[in-house]
């Protein structure tokens, strides 16, 4: 790099946009070419929920992140996040908001509008060099502007209803000509949904991106129409979803095949003297499905629940080959670590790749999201057969082909093509964020939303059952503590300032 450069709008957004009022803004310096520019895409977009797995948590698919027998999270007196979030115990919604000091998902992802994004949108006017790469990168920033804050409004506001959207409280929408002077005030959820489109509706326009990404953490032009498609059925559009979708869906429909050995997705582990097993390895960077990848590896202590395994189809890749740390032990469930520590008889999800790195794409964009949105439109339509076709191009590619059988022809009523829909969508969002964001969504459908129920067996043989309605306010996380010190304007949207916490019964 030829050149020393600062840049105050990037710099002052550290720990997720909170300390700006600590800071006396003295000025710009831009940086000045295309190459300069795209230095700041050059981020790696992995582990920014290292400490925060609440997306993951909330649906009753996983748990994750329990260190202790979960009968101490039960019972404590003293309701932590963590017991709050695993024990659906709505009634202390606000207690759950003291609790959490602070948000990895919240600072990374507006780290990554204030830091990159947004410092190029403000120079890229300026900047000199190729007038067709300065439009690339403007897009490229556009785009991730528009994921970033797709997330954000997915997790700390509520669903989307067309009926009361205008005036729900969303979050903060971090413009590129903000004050920094001033603290940001939230927007409605409308809003930033439709703020969320006119970023992709000018990344689109600027007609700019490359069919195939530089990598996959760099943008390509199936992203903007895959984020626009997520964000339009969200605000039930469904026919400009479904065309925003199938638009992704022509720059790259690639599926990967989870069973295609000849893809690397079979490696050799070995524990010895105990144990040689094969293992499922989703290797980074390679799977053609991915059209904006974040990585993130699975946790050690990320076990499957038995209402998932009830849920998920037969023969699904999620089920049948993901590496679990009871295969250590040629089957031996009391070396597991689900009975050793949390002490429940789940299997534990362990070694994924043998630790060389491979992981799932946890919070980006697969061409599958598409090929979901467009079956889900279809079966709103009444056609079930075009419904199911697309979601069999997936079913092809997960489910164990010897007990493969395609849905296409098989689904006359809704009700049957919901579940299918939902049962794919489980599968094909495991081990991500999108199983929270599509359920979020779903609770806002009547044919859809559905109340959620686990129960946990303890080996003490208690057993304890959580329910978890899509009314409940816990599915509006709340906003980390450090950011709302730091922002008046930040007030809570899952509860009352004057509301009382109230303790677990």
């Amino acid at each position: 790099m030829k050149k020393i450069f600062t840049i105050i709008t990037a710099l002052l957004l550290l720990a997720s946009c909170a300390e700006f009022t600590d800071i006396k803004p003295k000025g710009m310096n831009m940086l000045s070419t295309a190459d300069e520019l795209e230095l700041l895409l050059n981020t790696e977009f992995r582990d920014f929920n290292s400490s925060d797995f609440g997306m993951y948590q909330l649906p009753g698919d996983l748990l994750i992140g329990i260190v202790g027998p979960v009968a101490n999270l039960i019972s404590s007196p003293t309701p932590t996040s963590s017991s709050i979030l695993v024990t659906w115990d709505e009634g202390n919604v606000k207690r759950l908001a003291e609790a959490t000091a602070f948000d990895e998902d919240y600072r990374k992802l507006f780290e990554f509008v204030g830091k990159v994004a947004n410092p190029i949108l403000a120079s890229v006017g300026f900047a000199t060099g190729d007038e067709a790469k300065l439009n690339q990168i403007k897009a490229e920033a556009l785009c991730l502007r528009a994921w970033a804050e797709f997330i954000l409004v997915n997790k700390y506001a509520k669903g989307y209803n067309p009926a009361t959207a205008e005036n729900d409280p969303g979050i903060v929408y971090l413009m590129d000509d903000w004050d920094i002077s001033i603290p940001p005030e939230k927007w409605t959820v409308k809003q930033v949904y439709d703020q969320i489109v006119a970023d992709c509706n000018a990344a689109i326009e600027l007609n700019a991106l490359p069919a195939k990404n530089v990598n996959q953490m760099r943008w390509s032009k199936a992203c903007p129409y895959a984020i626009k498609a997520l964000a339009l059925i969200a605000m039930q559009d469904f026919d400009g979803a479904e065309a925003a979708a199938k638009e992704s869906l022509k720059v790259n429909d690639a599926i990967t095949n989870y069973w295609d050995p000849s893809k690397s997705m079979v490696l050799t582990a070995y524990m010895p003297p105990f144990n040689t097993y094969e293992v499922f390895y989703r290797a980074p960077f390679s799977c053609e499905e991915d059209i904006f990848y974040t990585h993130v590896e699975p946790q050690f202590n990320l076990l499957r629940t038995p209402e998932f395994e009830s849920r998920i189809e037969a023969g699904h890749a999620a089920m049948e080959r993901v590496p679990l740390d009871i295969m250590m032990f040629n089957g031996n469930a009391m070396m597991g670590m689900g009975m050793s520590m949390v002490q429940l008889p789940y299997p534990c999800v362990f070694g994924m790749g043998t630790n060389r790195g491979a992981g799932w794409n946890t919070f980006g964009l697969k061409t599958t999201h598409q090929y979901l949105i467009v079956a889900e439109c279809e079966i709103y339509k009444g056609n079930y057969d075009t419904a199911m076709e697309y979601l069999d191009a997936i079913r092809a590619k997960r489910i164990d082909p010897s007990i493969y059988v395609p849905l296409k022809g098989t689904v006359s009523s809704k009700e049957d093509a919901i579940a299918h829909l939902k049962q794919t969508a489980l599968g094909e969002n495991v081990f991500s964020i999108y199983n929270f964001i599509e359920r979020k969504r779903w609770n806002q459908l009547a044919d859809m939303k559905e109340t959620l129920t686990k129960t946990f067996n303890l080996m003490s043989g208690e057993s304890y059952t959580f329910t978890l309605s899509p009314d409940s306010p816990l599915w509006i996380f709340p906003f980390p503590m450090n950011a709302r010190d730091n922002n008046p304007n930040l007030t809570p949207n899952s509860y009352k300032e004057d509301d009382e916490a109230v303790p677990i019964s």
